[in-house]
């Protein structure tokens, strides 16, 4: 279960402003309307952001932060703690409120500098105001620059660039420049998030393949370049799971009852070839939730030969039954 930073949760919180009705009205009715808008899954018109004012910043900021947040973060946990260099410098392009900026300064406290690009003033602004409250120097101190994605997007140099649920946003075309810039801008990992929908795999897979047409290494989730072996299967995608605590104001804004919620996300990690074996791909990738029969553990996992196979580990082997026990969707294995 993933918590908001408690720095992070207090700030927005406190910018929701009091829980009376009247207010908490207002936020719920902006906060469908920003739902439905990101549901609806078609690129917006660029230099007219989804996040025009402050009302819509500030939705977003209660609702989305925490998935977004939660999604990188899970992300960011299946790499080595070694992948990112001390002084290292990260990139977040469309960043919206921040969420990547304090997921990767919460899994890499040693990245010295983040800078946000993102077209909303709003978005920036508010994003500014919530960082302003953060424990780490490095987010507070973070650049805010406002920027609109459009045909020859050129990007800063970074050393760990983020590419957060921006795809969908954007046409196919734009889509295949901002990768093009992306990889000429990033020196070590470049993370991309997209909802976990089958068009947010098929955008996952677009950038995949131009990433490997590039000579870039894929290091999450898949343990191999090969083919997707989920690619041509109509019913199934590659797609991950966080779940996260819904606070009190999330679950108001989205009149939820339940006091967490599951964010699915289809992610991709590359980096410039060669990479050290310690950095470098996993074994296997678990594709589902595991599921325990008596005296077994049966999973599926997606391996280095390309295939996705169903391995079952009984308890007669305890060693690796008590591993098994232990690993959840999305893990490496073994």
């Amino acid at each position: 279960m993933f918590e908001l930073p408690a720095a992070l949760a207090d700030q927005v919180a406190r910018l929701a402003g009091p829980t009376n009705q009247r207010n908490q009205d207002q936020l719920g009715v902006t906060t469908r309307q920003l739902i439905d808008r990101y549901q609806s899954d078609t690129p917006a018109v660029p230099g007219k952001p989804i996040m025009a004012g402050e009302r819509e910043a500030l939705a977003y900021a209660v609702y989305r932060m925490p998935a977004t947040y939660a999604a990188i973060r899970t992300v960011l946990d299946q790499l080595p703690d070694q992948s990112v260099l001390p002084g290292a410098q990260h990139l977040d392009i469309a960043g919206g409120t921040g969420a990547a900026v304090w997921a990767v300064a919460d899994r890499w406290p040693a990245v010295a500098g983040h800078t946000v690009l993102e077209q909303s003033t709003a978005a920036i602004n508010l994003g500014r105001k919530v960082a302003a409250g953060a424990g780490s120097g490095p987010v507070r101190q973070a650049n805010w620059e406002q920027f609109v994605i459009s045909a020859g997007v050129e990007l800063p140099a970074a050393d760990v660039v983020t590419i957060g649920y921006l795809l969908s946003e954007i046409d196919a075309r734009l889509r295949t420049e901002l990768i093009e810039a992306a990889l000429a801008s990033t020196r070590q990992l470049m993370i991309i998030t997209e909802p976990g929908t089958k068009n947010g795999y098929r955008r996952i897979l677009d950038a995949r393949e131009q990433v490997i047409e590039a000579g870039w290494r894929i290091l999450a989730p898949c343990p191999h370049q090969l083919d997707c072996p989920l690619q041509n299967d109509e019913g199934d995608w590659c797609h991950f799971s966080a779940r996260l605590n819904r606070s009190v104001v999330h679950r108001r804004a989205k009149g939820a009852e339940l006091g967490y919620e599951d964010e699915k996300f289809s992610y991709l990690v590359a980096a410039p070839a060669p990479v050290s074996q310690a950095n470098g791909p996993v074994d296997g990738r678990v594709l589902r939730h595991p599921r325990f029969p008596k005296g077994r553990v049966e999973l599926v996992v997606c391996q280095q030969s390309g295939r996705a196979e169903r391995v079952t580990v009984a308890k007669r082997d305890p060693d690796l039954y008590r591993q098994a026990r232990k690993v959840e969707w999305g893990d490496p294995w073994p």
